[in-house]
């Protein structure tokens, strides 16, 4: 059975879209996933299935949403493998740059050229942006809090919805599809995560769309 990790857009943030993580835990194992676990309070939902079509089943997981909550959550879906190569191939930071301050938004498809050249001109931040296919790496020096490159901003200019989760926050979700991975909890030492240390690795291409930009 393959690791997923499934991933709300807007959930539980500044009051609005408010669901219980035990409630969304129900709903999944009810629709026959496995090993289901979440992380966070931000909609990350981690589970085991043996199905093939994923856009299938995140529209299924959507309905479900909508008909027990009663709300119109997008719902990003990446495997394991997937997060894993995300981290491994991510953008070397300098010795100054923080991880702290680097994201990944998941996008719900792949933008075309016309799309990521329309964002790289309408942004004019100091923040740094790496389209890699379906997700962008976006660097944010002065912090994300008051930052105009926002969600709904990068949404406007590619064209599809994504959802962003902070550089930690991605590393316990492969953490924890790990352990998943491996059969169940982790025992009291944690396990060693496959995930090479952050920001010290080149970015390799792989015929994935690879553009940086720096203002």
């Amino acid at each position: 059975m393959s690791v997923f990790v499934s991933m709300l857009r807007g959930v539980n943030v500044g009051g609005n879209n408010q669901i219980r993580m035990d409630g969304l835990k129900d709903l999944y194992e009810s629709v026959g996933l496995r090993d289901v676990r979440t992380l966070l309070n931000s909609g990350n939902v981690l589970f085991r299935s043996n199905l093939k079509d994923r856009a299938r089943l995140a529209k299924r997981l959507v309905q479900e949403i909508e008909r027990r909550f009663d709300l119109k959550i997008e719902i990003l879906l990446r495997t394991l493998p997937e997060l894993t190569m995300l981290v491994e191939r991510g953008p070397a930071l300098s010795e100054r740059q923080d991880p702290g301050k680097l994201h990944v938004m998941f996008l719900a498809g792949v933008p075309d050229k016309k799309a990521q050249a329309a964002l790289l001109e309408a942004h004019r931040g100091p923040e740094i942006i790496e389209i890699r296919g379906p997700e962008l790496y976006l660097y944010y020096p002065n912090g994300a809090g008051r930052s105009k490159l926002t969600n709904a901003f990068i949404e406007a200019e590619l064209g599809l919805a994504g959802t962003a989760r902070n550089w930690n926050t991605v590393r316990k979700l492969i953490e924890a599809g790990e352990a998943l991975d491996a059969g169940g909890a982790k025992a009291a030492a944690p396990a060693q995560s496959r995930v090479a240390a952050v920001g010290h690795s080149a970015s390799k291409g792989n015929g994935r769309t690879s553009v940086l930009k720096v203002r």
